[in-house]
Parts: C-alpha cells; structure tokens; sequence
C-alpha cells in the first residue's frame, strides 16, 4: 500500500486547472432495454476509457476528472446508470452483478467491449466494475475508486443522510449543497445538484438497503472471471470518509499486490470533487 503520486502531465495539470472544462458530448445508446445517457470527452481514436459513478451521482461527477484523463489522448465515456442522471428507466437490478450485467450489454452495444477498454468506477460504480468480468466483460485494466468495504450498518445509513435525498429543482439543491459542503467547487455542487434533481430515490435505496454488507468487490474480484486482469484500488483517507478501512486493504493486496493500492491522504470518499489533481495523478498511474 502506497500512496499515490501528485506529478502530471502538462495537458492534463492544464486541463485540471481550467475553470471552464469541456462539458463533453452527450449521446444515448439502448442497451438491455434502457436508453443509458453518456457523456465522452476526447478523441474518438484514442484509447477507450469508461468511467461509472456512484449511488446518487451521475457521468456529472466527472466534469472535471473527465477532460483531464482525455487530455492524455483517451476516448474518455462516462455513463450515467439505470435511475441516475439523464438515464432513469430503473430495473429493479440492485444486485451488483445485475448492474453489471446491464453495464455489460451497453459495452456491447456502444461499441466500447474491445481487448483495450480500461474502466474506473467509483463506490457504487466500483462494485460494478468489479464486477464487470462476471457479466463477460474483460478490460484490460480495472480501477476501484474508493470501494466501499463497511457493513451494511454504515452503507444503509446512506439511505437516510439528508444530503442524498433529492431536491424539487437545481436551485434549492445548489443552495443546500453549498451550505452543507462549503470546501466543494462550484462545479461539484452543481452536478451533484443535477443528480439528485434526476435522482430516482428509489434506485438509490434499493441499492443502499438490498444489498447487505459490501466487500468492495473482492468476491467478484476472486471469480475465476477476473483471472489475469490488472485490479488498482484508489482510495480515500479513513479517517476523513473513506469507506475502504485499513483492515479491508490485506485482503484486497493478497488479491491484487500490495503496489496496487493507492491511497489519497486527506481525502474524502468521492476525491474526484476535492483532490482532483491527487486523484488523475493516480488514476493515471494505475492506468499505466
């Protein structure tokens, strides 16, 4: 275990420090009976990178994250999941490997199940991804952005914070966003606003209440599916929100190698909002 490095390329270190990123290109594509919304930055050409967001997030999450990885020349493809963003259509598919078999059938119909295909997911979008190989779908590398590993206590409180429930309109939520997370940028607040405006809170709880303990996607990790396929965790700091606790980390280094786990210090469960540098840095390391 060790922690990530703070060195970046020049692109992305500028595409970071932007006030105004790329806002990317929304498009639809129907897969498994659901018209899953995307947003992608980058070249077309480039090497396919997908990243899946969390419980009560959206793609939106990424708006910054996003064009700093596609600076690195990458199609970059965020997707917004079944009762989440502009996706919705819910399927009831709580159970991880349920999601993933969804996420799977829009790899496939998006054109985005080929031999070079990386994936990020981030908590609820990590145990998806990890996942993924389950569903009979093999990226050449996956990475668990903060994976929770806490027992069903401590996930199915989320059900209940205030801070996740949806909102009526973007204005009151961006308000109380605000006021509750004074240290977020501006662009956080408001794509968090956005998602839980869109939210279907019924997808939300269903996945937080249903679904017991999480392991942080070890067990699917160990599914002979996941064989020979490079796993990195990136993770918060314990101790101010991460939900992958030191005790969870030997298990996951016996799996993946003590040098794939990162962790970000000082940071947050979703670092992506708060240490956005900290968090490419790594995810580009682990990305190779």
């Amino acid at each position: 275990m060790t922690d990530a490095p703070d060195i970046l390329p020049a692109a992305v270190a500028a595409a970071l420090a932007t006030t105004d990123p790329a806002p990317g290109a929304r498009a639809t594509t129907l897969a498994a009976g659901i018209p899953f919304s995307s947003i992608a930055w980058g070249d077309r050409a480039g090497r396919p990178l997908v990243l899946i967001h969390g419980v009560t997030a959206s793609a939106r999450i990424w708006w910054r994250v996003g064009p700093a990885l596609a600076a690195t020349g990458r199609w970059v493809v965020a997707i917004d999941l079944p009762g989440h963003g502009l996706t919705g259509h819910w399927q009831g598919h709580h159970r991880f490997r349920d999601n993933a078999s969804d996420v799977a059938a829009w790899f496939r119909a998006a054109d985005l199940d080929v031999p070079e295909v990386q994936v990020v997911g981030h908590s609820w979008g990590a145990m998806t991804a990890a996942a993924l190989p389950a569903a009979g779908i093999r990226p050449a590398t996956i990475v668990l952005l903060d994976p929770p590993a806490v027992p069903y206590a401590v996930i199915s409180a989320m059900a209940s914070d205030p801070s996740e429930q949806p909102y009526p309109d973007i204005a009151t939520a961006v308000e109380a966003l605000s006021a509750a997370e004074p240290a977020w940028p501006p662009g956080d607040v408001l794509a968090k606003a956005e998602a839980l405006v869109q939210l279907d809170i019924e997808a939300a709880r269903a996945v937080l209440l249903d679904n017991g303990d999480w392991d942080g996607g070890l067990a699917d990790l160990e599914d002979p599916a996941a064989t020979g396929i490079p796993v990195w965790i990136v993770r918060g700091d314990p101790a101010i929100g991460g939900l992958l606790p030191d005790a969870a980390v030997p298990a996951f280094a016996s799996r993946i190698g003590a040098e794939h786990v990162l962790t970000l210090s000082g940071a947050p469960h979703a670092p992506q909002r708060t240490f956005p540098e900290a968090t490419t840095a790594a995810l580009l390391r682990a990305l190779g």
